[in-house]
C-alpha cells in the first residue's frame, strides 16, 4: 500500500488514518538560518505537517536559470528546507503552482514569462490583455510548455521527497484557487487563439453534436465549428444568453481539464502522493466549484481531493457560523470524495487593518471539526518578508499570525496549539465519528450562473432576463471607486461577481445562504448537496432547495428520484418549471399538481407601501414576511399552511406526490415571527427534530456522532451570557439522550466529549474541553473560560486528584458529577 493514500474520505499515512495538523511556512520569506528554529516552534505548537508554496518566479529569476539548492541565494535552497522539515519530524505538503497567488505581484509566476512571451497573458473579450496582474493563458501552447518545463524542474526534486521513497511529502497541490489567476467573469479571460478556435468549439461539439443545433440555440448562422466565436458582451436576447451560459459552463470544464492536466504531469514526473486542489474555480463560485471539478477528475482517474480556505469573518456570529459551514459543506459535496481539509485558515490577514480578533480562533477551528474537517493548515503560520517589488502589498506578510518575523509567539499560537493538541489526543475517536445532519441544502451551478446572467420570468413568457417579476439588472462587475476596498478586491471585480449590482430578490444563491443562516439560528444542522453532480444516492432525508422556477434537468431528475426513494423536498419560494436554458420542464409540476398563480413584489413600490406583508397561517395566526411572495393553486387534497389575501402560499403537496413542501416565501430569519414559522414548518410538517435541542441562553451546537464516543461542539455566537440547557438525542450510553447545562463566555467555543472513557471511568458527558495527557487517559487537562463552571458527569462514582486536591463525584440526576470552576490555567485531573 502507498505510504500516503486516500481511501474513501480518509487520508492514510503509513496505513493509519491521519489528521493533518499543519501550518504554512514560507521558506522564501524567511532567512535560511531561521528555518530550523521556526520548524521547531511549529513542532512544539502541535503541528505534524508544514505546507508551503514553492514560487516559480523565486526559483527561476531569469529564464532558464532554475535554482532549487541555494546556489544563487540561500533562501532558494528548497532541498535544504525539506531536509530540515524531515529532521524536525514534520510531514510536507508541496504547493509548486504554477499560480500560487500568495499576494505575489504575478501570482508567483516569473515576470519574464509575460514580458518575453506576451502570448502567455490571456485576453479579454475586447482582445486586449487584462490590466494589472496578468490573467493566465492556460490553454495556449507557449504557456503550457513553460509550465511543463517548470514542473519537470521542481518535480525532479520533489519526487525524491515523496513519502513512498522515504521522504516527508504526503500531498501535492498543483496550482492554487485554479481559474486562470482568478478570472472567471464572463468577459475577462480565455479569449485566446487556441481556446476560442480549438477547445471551445470542440467542447460545444461534445455537448451538442450538430452544428445546426448550436446555431439555433445561439440564434446565429454558423458555417463551421471553428467559426463559433464566444460571446463578447452581456446578453441582450435569448440566444445571446444561451451562448453566455455555454461560455461560462465551458470555462468550468476548461479549468477542471487544466487541473487534470497538471495532475497528469505531476504523475509523469514521479509524484506518487495524493493530489489536492485548493478551491478550484474560486471567485465566481465563492468557495469553488468542488462538485463539478471533482466529478471530472474522478472520471479521469486522478486520486485526490479538493480543499477549502476559511478565513475568519470580523466576528464569528450567527452569519459567520453559517459562512464557515457553507465553505466546508460545499467542499464535502464533491463526488471526488477524499478527506475534507482547510488548507488555508486564519484570523490574521496580509493587510493588518483587516486582521480579525484572535477570539475567533475557537469557533473557527471547532466548527470545522464539528462539520467533519480532517485537516487544517494555518495560512500563514510564521510571518515573513519579501522584496517589496515582488508583492502587491508589504513587504511584511501576515505580521499578526501565530509566530511573528522575530520568532515571538502570541495568543493565536496558543489557541492553535491547544486545538491541535485536542485533535491529536482524540484523533482515533474523532475519525470514528460522522457529523449528524438534520437537513440538506440542495444547490446547483445554475443558481450562480443565472444570478449572473438573469432569471427567466415565470409570468411574462418571452422575457429574456430579470428577477422574479422580469425586471432587468446590471450583472457586470464594477469597482465602486469611492469605497476603500480590502482583501483581494483590488482586482476590481475580475474574480467574478463579488461586486456585481444585483437586487437581493434576484439572487438565488443569497437564498441558499439565508436558509443556512436560519438553520443555524434554529440549531438545525445541515450539509450541502450539488444536485447535478450528487455524491449520494437519492432518498436520504429532506432536501431544501432555493428555486425561482429554474433548475437544471439533471437536478430535476435527481429530485424526482429522491421523492421516489422516499426522500422529501422543500422548495422555496417556488419549484422548477423550466431548465436553465428556459425550456419547459414540468415533470415536478405535474407530480405535485400545484400551479403558480401570482407573484407579489416586496413592499416599497407604492405610496404608503412599506414594511412586511402579513401571511395568514392555517391556525388563524399571522406572520409578517419580507421579499417576494409566490401564490399557488393547489389540489383539493393538499394542505394549505399559509396564505396571502386568501391565496395559498405555503402548500404541503398530497401524499401521492411524495414528501413535498412548497413555500412561496423565503427561508429567512428576520424576527421572532419568521423564526417561529420555520421552526413549526420543520418540526410539525416535515417532522424534523434537531439532533441537538437547546433552551435558555443561546448556544449553537453541532454533533459529531460515533457508535461509542461522540463530540458536541458548542459555540456562544450571540454574546448572551448565562447557561444553556442542551439535549443531545441518541449520543448517550446505549443510544440514549444526554442532557447537560453549559455556560460559555461570549464567542467562546468548546468541543465536549460524550460517552467516553477516562481510564476505566465511564464519562457520560463533560461541559469542559478535555485534553488527555497520557495514553490511558487517566490524566487530563480541563479547559474552559475563566470563571465558568465545568462538569464531568460519570455513570459510576469516581475519585481522583484535581490540581493536587483529592476530589470525588457527588450524585446528581442519576449520574455522578465532578464540578469545578475554571481558573487562569487549565486544571489537571488525575483519575484514581
Amino acid at each position: 500500500m502507498d505510504q500516503s493514500a486516500i481511501v474513501g474520505d480518509r487520508l492514510l499515512v503509513k496505513g493509519e488514518p491521519f489528521f493533518m495538523l499543519a501550518g504554512e511556512m514560507h521558506y522564501f520569506r524567511l532567512p535560511a538560518d531561521r528555518w530550523a528554529e521556526r520548524l521547531a516552534q511549529a513542532r512544539a505548537g502541535g503541528l505534524n505537517t508544514v505546507t508551503s508554496y514553492m514560487p516559480w518566479y523565486f526559483h527561476e529569476p531569469s529564464e532558464g536559470a532554475v535554482d532549487l539548492t541555494g546556489a544563487t541565494l540561500p533562501e532558494r535552497n528548497l532541498r535544504g528546507f525539506l531536509d530540515l522539515a524531515a529532521e524536525a519530524g514534520l510531514y510536507v505538503v508541496a504547493r509548486p503552482g504554477p499560480f500560487v497567488n500568495s499576494e505575489l505581484r504575478c501570482g508567483g509566476l516569473p515576470e519574464w514569462l509575460f514580458r518575453n512571451h506576451p502570448e502567455t497573458i490571456s485576453r479579454r473579450a475586447d482582445g486586449l490583455p487584462a490590466t494589472g496582474r496578468p490573467a493566465l493563458a492556460e490553454g495556449e501552447p507557449t504557456y503550457r510548455d513553460y509550465v511543463r518545463r517548470w514542473y519537470r524542474s521542481v518535480n525532479a526534486l520533489l519526487q525524491e521527497y515523496d513519502i513512498n521513497r522515504g521522504g516527508p511529502m504526503i500531498m501535492f497541490q498543483p496550482d492554487n484557487e485554479l481559474s486562470a489567476g482568478w478570472t472567471f467573469g464572463l468577459l475577462n479571460s480565455l479569449y485566446d487563439p487556441t481556446v476560442i478556435r480549438v477547445l471551445w468549439p470542440h467542447w460545444l461539439q461534445e455537448q451538442y453534436g450538430e452544428l445546426a443545433r448550436v446555431a439555433t440555440r445561439h440564434s446565429r448562422d454558423y458555417a463551421a465549428w471553428a467559426q463559433i466565436d464566444p460571446p463578447r458582451a452581456f446578453p441582450t436576447g435569448p440566444g445571446e444568453k444561451l451562448a453566455c451560459l455555454d461560455w461560462l459552463n465551458f470555462k468550468r470544464w476548461f479549468f477542471a481539464d487544466w487541473g487534470a492536466t497538471l495532475a497528469k504531469w505531476a504523475r509523469e514526473d514521479g509524484i506518487q502522493v495524493p493530489i489536492s486542489f485548493n478551491e478550484p474555480v474560486a471567485g465566481f463560485y465563492g468557495h469553488g466549484d468542488h462538485a463539478g471539478f471533482g466529478s471530472l477528475l474522478r472520471d479521469r482517474g486522478v486520486e485526490g481531493t479538493t480543499a477549502l480556505h476559511t478565513y475568519s469573518p470580523p466576528l464569528v456570529d450567527l452569519e459567520g457560523c453559517a459562512g464557515i459551514g457553507q465553505g466546508v459543506e460545499i467542499t464535502k459535496s464533491s463526488p471526488w470524495g477524499g478527506p475534507p481539509m482547510a488548507v488555508e485558515i486564519n484570523t490574521s490577514w496580509f493587510i493588518p487593518r483587516l486582521d480579525r480578533s484572535a477570539i475567533n480562533w475557537g469557533s473557527l477551528l471547532r466548527q470545522g471539526l464539528a462539520r467533519g474537517l480532517q485537516g487544517w493548515a494555518i495560512y500563514v503560520y510564521t510571518a515573513g518578508r519579501v522584496n517589496l517589488q515582488d508583492v502587491i502589498e508589504g513587504p511584511e506578510y501576515f505580521p499578526g499570525t501565530c509566530v511573528d518575523y522575530d520568532g515571538e509567539t502570541n495568543q493565536s499560537y496558543r489557541e492553535v496549539q491547544r486545538f491541535y493538541r485536542f485533535a491529536a489526543a482524540w484523533q482515533q475517536e474523532l475519525q470514528a465519528c460522522q457529523p449528524a445532519y438534520d437537513l440538506t441544502l440542495g444547490y446547483t451551478p445554475g443558481q450562480r450562473t443565472l444570478d449572473f446572467l438573469g432569471w427567466p420570468s415565470l409570468l411574462q413568457p418571452g422575457a429574456a432576463s430579470g428577477g422574479p417579476g422580469g425586471e432587468a439588472f446590471d450583472a457586470e462587475p464594477a469597482l465602486r471607486a469611492t469605497e476603500s476596498l480590502g482583501g483581494h478586491e483590488w482586482l476590481g471585480g475580475v474574480e467574478g461577481v463579488t461586486l456585481q449590482n444585483t437586487p437581493p430578490e434576484a439572487g438565488v444563491w443569497r437564498r441558499v445562504k439565508e436558509a443556512g443562516l436560519t438553520g443555524v439560528r434554529l440549531n438545525y444542522a445541515w450539509d450541502m448537496l450539488e444536485l447535478t453532480n450528487p455524491n449520494r444516492v437519492p432518498g436520504q432525508g429532506w432536501l431544501v432547495i432555493a428555486c425561482t422556477g429554474t433548475l437544471e434537468r439533471a437536478a430535476i431528475t435527481y429530485c424526482l428520484q429522491h421523492l421516489d426513494a422516499g426522500g422529501g423536498c422543500l422548495f422555496f419560494p417556488t419549484f422548477p418549471i423550466m431548465d436553465e436554458d428556459g425550456e419547459p420542464d414540468l415533470r415536478l409540476a405535474e407530480r405535485l399538481g400545484v400551479r403558480l398563480t401570482g407573484q407579489v413584489r416586496p413592499s416599497g413600490g407604492e405610496i404608503l407601501d412599506y414594511g412586511s406583508r402579513p401571511l395568514t397561517l392555517a391556525d388563524g395566526g399571522e406572520v409578517g414576511v419580507q421579499g417576494w411572495i409566490y401564490t399557488y393553486e393547489a389540489p383539493a387534497d393538499a394542505a394549505v399552511l399559509a396564505s396571502y389575501r386568501g391565496a395559498p402560499v405555503i402548500v404541503q403537496a398530497p401524499a401521492t406526490a411524495g414528501r413535498v413542501l412548497v413555500a412561496g416565501t423565503d427561508i429567512i430569519y428576520t424576527h421572532a415571527g419568521t423564526l417561529d414559522l420555520w421552526r413549526r414548518l420543520l418540526r410539525d410538517h416535515l417532522g424534523v427534530t434537531p439532533r441537538v435541542e437547546g433552551e435558555g441562553a443561546y448556544c449553537h451546537a453541532l454533533l459529531l456522532a460515533g457508535e461509542e464516543t461522540s463530540f458536541l461542539t458548542v459555540s456562544n455566537l450571540t454574546g448572551v451570557s448565562g447557561p444553556s440547557r442542551l439535549t443531545v438525542h441518541g449520543a448517550g450510553p446505549g443510544g440514549g439522550d444526554v442532557t447537560l447545562e453549559v455556560s460559555l463566555q461570549p464567542h467562546e467555543s468548546r468541543c465536549l466529549a460524550l460517552n467516553a472513557k477516562l481510564g476505566a471511568a465511564p464519562l457520560v458527558y463533560a461541559t469542559t474541553e478535555i485534553i488527555p495527557l497520557n495514553a490511558e487517559r487517566t490524566q487530563v487537562e480541563l479547559h474552559g473560560a475563566v470563571g465558568t463552571v465545568g462538569k464531568l458527569a460519570f455513570a459510576a462514582p469516581v475519585a481522583g486528584v484535581l490540581d493536587g486536591v483529592v476530589v470525588q463525584t457527588t450524585p446528581e440526576g442519576g449520574l455522578h458529577v465532578l464540578s469545578f470552576r475554571h481558573g487562569d490555567e487549565p486544571s489537571v485531573l488525575e483519575i484514581g
